[in-house]
């Protein structure tokens, strides 16, 4: 197992400059994102951006920051159920990112190789790459395991006391105890946040990769390849005897260590040969393409983009290409196989396309809303588009 040393940093807070503050808003405006619970817009917080990073900053460096509960909401997931992430005011969005910034440096170093999540210089692409390559030296068996409800159940205890590993500063340490313990505002009401860490939260993956890093290396010790990606985490082995193996010690890890549980009906033992999921990829030895919930995802954008009693116009094309785009420029890869996916995708669209401009679904408008006139409107078709990619 990698040391990673006694030295802990005592003087932090010191390092907060009105420059880092500066930075942490631009990024935080790179982002974008939507107001909090106090309604406060990025655009309105810029307004008086010098003061506002000066009242900010000094709130920080004296230890009377107090963080605003998070606005809850509700995203669908595909499949049923709802993922509840929340939206910091921006505010404490800035807060969140020069401590992040500030601490970053003393854990990062530690980091595993073979974890890949909000790692700066690393990303899914290069996690699957790394997961094909060690299906080629021989590890055709995958432990595909899923942790239930990460960022929701961690302990706020491990996620300090793994930062108290590195971190002697107690101001700092505090200003991230109040992040965790914020709460939510939902409906009007606040909820409390004993246990977790907010997903929406800037901190938040990078919190979720120090406490995670501890399993990297207890796998690291154990001997076994594994790929992970924040919570999401792949073991590969030779055998089907060493994956159950792999399975049974990384549970017992999990439940003892972090006191957090598998997700019993998401986490099992697969094989190369058969397929698995890993990223929004199906994987398998015949080539990786778009596992079926990425295009449910996909398609529900475009659902929602082209309700039918709306009017068929250029702003509805532009939002189609923005998400097609992204889309295209995520699963079309040298190492993945779309291009029927794809090609099944665009008549799908271009279907939706004819609904919403006749309020109705006939094969007779075809001939009235031909290919050539949906091109010629603007709309892109994602074949080409990877065509173009790869080229």
């Amino acid at each position: 197992m990698r040391k990673t040393g006694t030295i802990k940093a005592h003087s932090l807070t010191g390092r907060i400059t009105f420059k880092k503050m500066r930075k942490a808003f631009l990024k935080v405006k790179r982002n974008k994102g939507k107001a909090g619970i106090d309604g406060v817009s990025i655009r309105m917080f810029e307004q008086n951006l010098n003061e506002n990073l000066a009242a900010l900053m000094k709130d920080i460096k004296t230890g009377n920051y107090n963080p605003c509960p998070l606005k809850r909401v509700y995203i669908p997931k595909t499949g049923g159920g709802q993922r509840p992430p929340g939206i910091p005011i921006v505010r404490d969005r800035i807060a969140q990112e020069v401590i992040r910034e500030i601490i970053n440096p003393m854990f990062a170093s530690h980091f595993h190789h073979n974890s890949f999540g909000f790692i700066e210089g690393k990303n899914c692409h290069q996690a699957v790459e790394a997961a094909l390559s060690l299906h080629k030296q021989g590890f055709k068996f995958v432990v595909d395991a899923d942790i239930s409800k990460f960022f929701d159940n961690i302990p706020h205890d491990i996620i300090m006391n793994a930062l108290t590993e590195k971190i002697a500063d107690g101001n700092i340490l505090r200003t991230i105890e109040r992040f965790l313990k914020a709460g939510v505002m939902e409906q009007g009401i606040r909820k409390p946040t004993n246990i977790g860490t907010p997903q929406g939260g800037v901190i938040s993956p990078l919190l979720a990769n120090i406490v995670l890093n501890k399993m990297d290396w207890f796998l690291d010790k154990l001997g076994y390849q594994f790929i992970r990606y924040a919570d999401d985490f792949i073991i590969l082995t030779k055998s089907r005897h060493q994956a159950e193996e792999a399975l049974t010690k990384i549970s017992a890890f999990i439940n003892n260590n972090l006191r957090l549980k598998l997700n019993q009906e998401k986490t099992n033992i697969s094989s190369f040969h058969k397929r698995y999921s890993f990223l929004g990829f199906n994987i398998r030895h015949t080539g990786c393409s778009m596992r079926q919930k990425s295009v449910e995802n996909l398609k529900n954008k475009i659902r929602n983009i082209t309700v039918r009693h709306l009017n068929l116009d250029k702003n509805v094309i532009t939002s189609i290409n923005r998400v097609l785009i992204g889309t295209v420029n995520y699963f079309v890869t040298n190492f993945s196989k779309c291009k029927t996916q794809l090609r099944k995708i665009d008549y799908w669209i271009r279907m939706r396309i004819r609904c919403m401009k006749f309020k109705r679904k006939s094969y007779r408008d075809n001939y009235r809303l031909t290919n050539k006139h949906i091109r010629n409107l603007g709309l892109i078709a994602m074949t080409e588009l990877a065509d173009s990619r790869l080229s």
